[in-house]
This record gives C-alpha cells, sequence and structure tokens, in this order.
C-alpha cells in the first residue's frame, strides 16, 4: 500500500483559508467580499511570500508589491513574472514612506505589518493616500488572544523590534480603521489553527535551528494531523468557526476609502 504524505503546516493552514472564504477562484475573490477584476491595480505592502497577490495577479490584475526583504520579493517577482497579470512592479522598500503615487491603487493589502510599525496611524494614512477615492484596503493584525498564547512559549525577541511590538484587539484594529477615516465593510476573525501551531511550535523549535513555518517535531505535527482531519469531518466548519470567535490569530478588515470632490465619479459599484 502507498504510503499518504501527510499535510504540512503550510497546507492545512491555506486550506483553513480557503474554507473561510479567501482565494475563491470561483467568484475571483481574494476574501469574502473583495473581488479581484483584471481592471484593477492592487498594490500589497510588505507581500511576504506573495501569497494574497499572487492570487490578485492570477486574476489578471496589474500588481505592485513591496517589501524590505529582497530574497522573498525576488520569489514573489518570479512567482508573478510566470502569471496572467496584466502588468506587474517589484519594488524593495520599507515603506517609510510608501515609494508610490497617490491614489493609484483599487485595492491596498497590508496584512500582517501594522504590529512591526512604531506609528500605526501614520502609516495608515500612507496606506490611504496609495489608494483611489471608493477604493478598498485589506487589513490584517494578528490578535491579541492569539499573541497572549503564543508569548507562553516565544522568545522575548518576538516582542521586539523588529518583530511585533504591538498588539491589537479586535476593537483597536476596527478604532484604528475608523479614526483614520474609512469605512469599514466587513471584520473577520479567522485561523485559529495558526495560533495553537505557532504556541506548539516555539515549544519545540531549536532557537539556533531554522526550520521555518513548517515545524518537524512531532508536538505541532500531530496539531497538524488533527486540525487537518477535523477539518474534513462533517461538523468541522462549526468547531473552526467557534475557535475563531475564541482564539482566531487574525483580524481582517475590509475597508472603503470614501470617494470626495470630484472623485465621486468614480463609483463604489466599479469596485464591487
Amino acid at each position: 500500500m502507498t504510503e499518504v504524505s501527510a499535510p504540512s503546516a503550510s497546507q492545512v493552514g491555506l486550506v483553513e483559508r480557503v474554507r473561510e472564504g479567501w482565494f475563491n477562484g470561483k467568484t475571483g475573490e481574494l476574501a469574502p467580499g473583495v473581488r479581484i477584476r483584471s481592471s484593477h491595480t492592487v498594490v500589497d505592502v510588505g507581500c511576504g511570500d506573495g501569497g494574497l497577490i499572487g492570487f490578485c495577479a492570477g486574476q489578471s490584475a496589474e500588481v505592485i508589491f513591496i517589501d524590505r526583504d529582497s530574497r522573498r520579493l525576488a520569489a514573489t517577482e518570479e512567482r508573478i513574472r510566470q502569471s496572467p497579470a496584466r502588468a506587474y512592479r517589484a519594488i524593495a522598500s520599507d515603506c517609510d514612506p510608501i515609494p508610490l503615487e497617490d491614489a493609484i491603487a483599487d485595492l491596498v493589502i497590508c496584512t500582517e505589518v501594522l504590529e512591526h510599525v512604531p506609528d500605526p496611524a501614520a502609516f495608515m494614512r500612507e496606506l490611504i493616500r496609495v489608494t483611489r477615492p471608493g477604493g478598498r484596503l485589506l487589513v490584517t493584525v494578528p490578535d491579541a488572544r492569539s499573541e497572549q498564547l503564543v508569548a507562553a512559549t516565544a522568545p522575548a525577541s518576538y516582542f521586539q523590534e523588529p518583530n511585533h511590538i504591538r498588539i491589537f484587539t479586535a476593537a483597536e484594529l476596527r478604532n484604528l480603521v475608523q479614526a483614520a477615516g474609512l469605512e469599514i465593510e466587513s471584520q473577520q476573525a479567522l485561523g485559529c489553527f495558526w495560533s495553537l501551531y505557532l504556541t506548539l511550535s516555539w515549544l519545540t523549535t531549536d532557537p539556533a535551528a531554522d526550520s521555518g513555518i513548517d515545524n518537524p517535531h512531532p508536538i505541532p505535527d500531530h496539531w497538524t494531523r488533527l486540525w487537518h482531519e477535523v477539518q474534513a469531518h462533517p461538523l468541522g466548519d462549526r468547531v473552526r468557526e467557534s475557535l475563531n470567535e475564541l482564539l482566531p490569530r487574525t483580524q481582517a478588515i475590509v475597508a472603503r476609502k470614501p470617494l470626495a470632490g470630484s472623485a465621486r465619479a468614480y463609483t463604489a459599484s466599479a469596485m464591487s
């Protein structure tokens, strides 16, 4: 009998995200309610491994992706080069300020970045500056409850520069976005798999080793296998939804930049 290889944490996490309504290839939705069109220009500030901007490129949008990590930026650029993106730009920058002209993007993506910056309000102003009136922003941060759990096993450096120097509750993120003048369309708590996985991964990680996101130690591996089986169960979605209410890894907000002045001709319906 052929042995079926166990899923990696990355694979299980992706399945969870898809079940939460992200990366919907049938509808073209990057996240629930955020449909990507080929006519869109999408900017990803802090693109990381390029998963989100890669989806947008797959919908034939024009994509601009920025990161200060040149290695990850190069890997993302190679991925985008082979996509059907209408056009693309890769920019190496710490985004202080964002090296783009005003009002360029139909959608600005900023995931897991605000917890790293010393002045989130100023950073939000930059994100808004490069968004077109009527355009959207997709912003995520680690949830405070997850960060509290991860703190039980993570090293002190996890909460020091250049890592996580700020922790957001769901309300604090919402207040930050609203104070910036944006109209919140939705807020979602998600990613409970990662809350426990990261805690267990730090518990079993040798600080001198570089095992990456998929820790091969039996403890986080057992959790990965267990969650894979839970997700395959007919009631798995109920378990995931309940756990996301209690211990989500991520808070995600979709917000819109208001129309103003002559920009009112740029209708919100064109962005839907």
